[in-house]
């Protein structure tokens, strides 16, 4: 990417007696993106997402946040990061209003036009002067991300921000997220046990595995389409069938796999237009012809080795 970064880590480091935690973390975040942070049980995910919002000490390396280290500067660094670690913290009995007035008290420069503001990011306005004990969890959780945003960050660090929403819950939150990206120039940094959410929602992925980052990599190179230099299996829908499947394993050699999507077949990616040829020839309707892809459920189990995520 061509734009500074606005988080850096370099060699990020974490030990506890002997057993270190987070092993060389190095990873840089960029404005507008949203990045998805994955890792099996145990692999020093949150211990990762502790330190860069200031509530574990590093052992080894280096953070910057726009510029700022946050082991030489922590409050230069730190006043660039709005972050939510597993749920916000909210007062009840109060109005999502008055939270938001009690928690700008302690930033410099916070008045109620800003608070107007991320009110208005975070579509609570409707709901704004209700009490928070009427409001769902949903509701909850954009209070929390106003809350973050009140002093303008450069980044929001999310951990598990989505945790024990319904689905409409946790597309609001998705779409509130890649809103305030976009529009807002944001960097997010966001992780979650859902793979089909983090899919949707990120720019690029990043998975740990025993404290090492393994792989970082934009989402559309997780589960994009196969190498165009290797076997690709796609699903073809065709008619009549019986005579299809004839076709093809005479081409192939093999009988398809017939699934309730249509045939799944496995070819060289040069064949393609091949064996298409000879089905037309053939009299048979080729109505869709759809590659497959690895999700990104598929290609975390690949490349952690079926670890379970959490």
């Amino acid at each position: 990417m061509s734009q500074e970064p606005v988080l850096s880590m370099r060699n990020l480091t974490k030990r506890i007696g002997k057993k270190t935690i987070v092993d060389g973390v190095s990873l840089d975040l960029y404005p507008g993106e949203v990045f998805g942070f994955l890792g099996p049980n145990g692999a020093g995910k949150t211990t990762t997402i502790r330190m860069l919002v200031g509530l574990m000490s590093i052992s080894e390396g280096e953070v910057t946040i726009m510029g700022s280290s946050l082991k030489r500067d922590f409050e230069g660094a730190i006043r660039q990061v709005g972050g939510i670690v597993e749920n916000p913290e909210l007062y009840k009995f109060l109005s999502g209003y008055r939270n938001l007035l009690h928690y700008a008290r302690m930033c410099d420069g916070v008045g109620r036009k800003r608070i107007d503001e991320v009110v208005r990011l975070v579509g609570l306005e409707h709901r704004i002067h209700d009490k928070v004990k009427t409001y769902s969890l949903g509701m909850r959780q954009r209070l929390g991300l106003a809350q973050a945003l009140l002093h303008s960050p450069r980044i929001l660090i999310l951990d598990e921000p989505t945790n024990g929403l319904d689905p409409s819950g946790i597309r609001e939150i998705r779409d509130h997220l890649r809103r305030l990206a976009r529009e807002e120039g944001l960097s997010v940094m966001v992780s979650s046990h859902l793979l089909s959410e983090m899919e949707l929602m990120c720019d690029r992925i990043g998975i740990i595995q025993n404290g090492r980052l393994i792989d970082v990599k934009p989402v559309e190179e997780f589960v994009g389409a196969q190498d165009e230099d290797i076997r690709q299996t796609s699903i073809w829908t065709l008619d009549p069938v019986e005579r299809a499947v004839e076709v093809i394993q005479s081409f192939t050699g093999e009988e398809p796999v017939t699934t309730s999507r249509g045939m799944e077949i496995t070819l060289d990616r040069a064949q393609i237009p091949e064996l298409n040829i000879r089905l037309v020839e053939a009299g048979i309707l080729v109505y869709a012809i759809e590659p497959t892809s690895k999700s990104l459920e598929d290609k975390f189990l690949e490349v952690t080795g079926g670890s379970h995520i959490a």
